[in-house]
């Protein structure tokens, strides 16, 4: 053996022989810590996936740009600001169609309107049963009266 090697194989071979016994872990507890960090990294993941949807409110921009137009559309804005919070979306979509098609729009009136289809957009892919012909076809010609038939 090495004890019959040289004096340095024998004195590394009782070194080898005299380290005390590793501490081991029983396979349970091995399991268990396996488990909790799968767990961890599951929850870490989920809660980022959360946190990256964010809702659209074109309440406030309707409001503002719309805040200089004659008492008739405001009111009409007013009603498609309450329709959309209330999250009557088809309503909100009947009372902004008329504001979107009769008229010239400014730049900001034009995005607070993209903004209120943004948020009728993200209510139909929460709940397809919203996305009735009706809907779609009003929400095609308000697309078209802000985006001034270029698409």
């Amino acid at each position: 053996m090495a004890a019959n090697r040289g004096p340095f194989a024998r004195q590394l071979y009782l070194q080898v022989m005299r380290r005390p016994p590793l501490k081991s872990k029983s396979l349970l507890a091995i399991v268990a810590h396996i488990r909790l960090s799968a767990f961890a990294c599951a929850l870490a993941i989920f809660a980022a996936g959360c946190g990256k949807e964010t809702k659209t409110d074109a309440t406030k921009p309707l409001q503002q740009s719309f805040e200089q137009a004659e008492p008739e559309l405001k009111q009409s804005i007013q009603a498609v600001t309450a329709s959309l919070k209330t999250g009557n979306y088809t309503e909100a979509a009947k009372a902004l169609a008329p504001v979107v098609s009769d008229r010239k729009l400014t730049e900001p009136q034009k995005q607070a309107i993209g903004l209120a289809l943004q948020q009728i957009n993200q209510a139909l892919a929460a709940n397809p049963a919203l996305d009735t012909k009706e809907m779609y076809e009003l929400r095609l010609r308000m697309f078209k009266a802000v985006d001034g038939g270029k698409h």
